[in-house]
């Protein structure tokens, strides 16, 4: 998810634009809980957030936020004010993914499709690939792409245009991006945020399973 530094610490997002780099990330799952740290952020600042995520209890019980939340906002507060606050379930794909009739993958011969409507992926299609569209008019009104890349695993990103959402186009366009990205040798990911119900429906429609809790700070 992150571009780190000699050290480990996280330096960006994995994002193409590589903009957003948090000071704590936390992802928890029922079998533990990983924690990884931005580079602004001293020693003993860390060994404080260590402690206390070390307290989290396992358990099948995902639940939004962190026992030890207040406690996280806390010491992050004391060394800086809290900019910026995300967390949302994250999914992994069944093992059978169905690609419906009618989506596009996008590649430089018709990336025309997208030049009005999402015009970022235009700019620089091949940072976001594989990318997949469902086309009326002539024009890309659903997309999915790779947000986040590494060699063994892809996020998904997915954007639908307001006046065409509710026809289940982010789920055929997910679906034919991650089934992609495991033809490619890699795992397919899939997370959002607590308040985007919508996202949601589109997991638990491609059948897509929780695995763990994302949370970052910024």
């Amino acid at each position: 998810m992150f571009q780190y530094d000699a050290a480990g610490r996280i330096l960006g997002s994995n994002e193409p634009n590589g903009k957003f780099g948090p000071r704590l990330f936390l992802g928890r799952t029922k079998d533990g809980h990983v924690a990884r740290f931005g580079a602004s952020v001293p020693d003993n600042v860390i060994t404080r957030l260590e402690e206390i995520i070390a307290r989290e209890p396992l358990g099948s019980d995902l639940s939004p936020e962190p026992v030890g939340m207040d406690a996280i906002r806390e010491v992050l507060t004391e060394h800086a004010p809290v900019s910026r606050e995300a967390g949302g379930p994250a999914y992994w794909f069944p093992e059978t993914i169905v690609v419906p009739d009618g989506v596009v993958q996008l590649t430089d011969a018709n990336s025309d499709l997208t030049r009005e409507t999402f015009r970022w992926l235009y700019d620089d299609l091949p940072s976001w690939a594989p990318g997949f569209a469902i086309v009326e008019d002539g024009v890309a009104v659903s997309v999915c792409y790779s947000s986040r890349i590494g060699p063994r695993a892809a996020e998904a990103g997915v954007d639908t245009l307001s006046d065409f959402r509710g026809r289940r186009y982010a789920g055929a366009v997910t679906a034919a991006w991650a089934a992609a990205i495991r033809g490619s040798g890699r795992i397919p990911l899939y997370s959002t945020a607590w308040d985007n119900l919508a996202s949601q429906a589109v997991a638990r429609r491609l059948g897509c399973k929780l695995y763990g809790i994302d949370m970052s700070w910024g």
